[in-house]
């Protein structure tokens, strides 16, 4: 693995992506936005003491489905919209080997989005603090199950999103197509959403260790796979 050629693709898909303003909008304004959302819900609602950390903990697992639905995004575009655009076939034709490509490519589609996930949860659990304060009598924020949930199960679940993708978007010709599948990958972001507010899973650390394990088998199969199936003489030639 040339590291090198890693960095140089990732760092050349990331400066066509910042060119783009809804990807950039995508990445400011909507987790930003989200979390000023949420605590002003926090603020302005009439919640008990006992029901604030359920909330609390809904609202900071929103942000999972962010998290899978823009990497399958930006990643699917990444490989259609680039053959589409005639400025994937220079790449396919340099020394850099395919694993190189899609690493690349991935952590260009991984980076931007897991990061303004961050900011976005660590605004949401900032403000949440301050204005729950005064009800709970401590700083809900951070703790053990919020550090699990934004350095563990969030990236793993960018990295399925993106591995998804990639593994789709390799064997397609169309954006529209390659998009519409990448959403895909915003169902269990949703799913663990819908079970933290139903209440169907407990948020302890045991339960947040066994779903890490699970999402991290998934990366490592569906990066195998992207990477078995994604060839860039059929690529080259299948989609000339």
């Amino acid at each position: 693995m040339n590291w090198q050629n890693v960095a140089t693709i990732a760092r050349k898909d990331l400066t066509v992506m910042m060119t783009r303003r809804s990807l950039r909008i995508a990445l400011a304004v909507l987790p930003v936005g989200l979390a000023v959302l949420f605590s002003q819900i926090i603020a302005r609602g009439s919640f008990q003491r006992d029901s604030l950390p359920q909330t609390l903990n809904a609202f900071l697992f929103f942000f999972m489905i962010y998290t899978g639905a823009l990497p399958a995004t930006i990643a699917s575009y990444s490989l259609v919209g680039e053959k589409i655009e005639r400025s994937l076939e220079p790449l396919l034709a340099t020394p850099a080997s395919d694993g190189e490509i899609l690493l690349g490519k991935g952590l260009a589609a991984l980076l931007p989005p897991v990061a303004a996930m961050w900011a976005g949860m660590l605004l949401l659990m900032g403000l949440c603090d301050a204005y729950t304060h005064a009800t709970l009598g401590y700083l809900y924020f951070p703790n053990w199950m919020a550090a699990v949930t934004v350095l563990g199960l969030a990236p793993l679940l960018a990295i399925m999103a993106v591995g998804f993708s990639v593994l789709w978007s390799s064997r397609v010709s169309d954006v529209r197509t390659a998009q519409q599948i990448g959403t895909l990958a915003a169902i269990p972001g949703a799913g663990l959403y819908i079970g933290a507010v139903s209440g169907a899973f407990s948020l302890d650390l045991a339960t947040l260790a066994v779903m890490c394990a699970i999402l991290a088998a998934v990366d490592v199969a569906l990066a195998l796979a992207a990477r078995a199936v994604f060839r860039r003489e059929d690529i080259l030639t299948r989609w000339a």
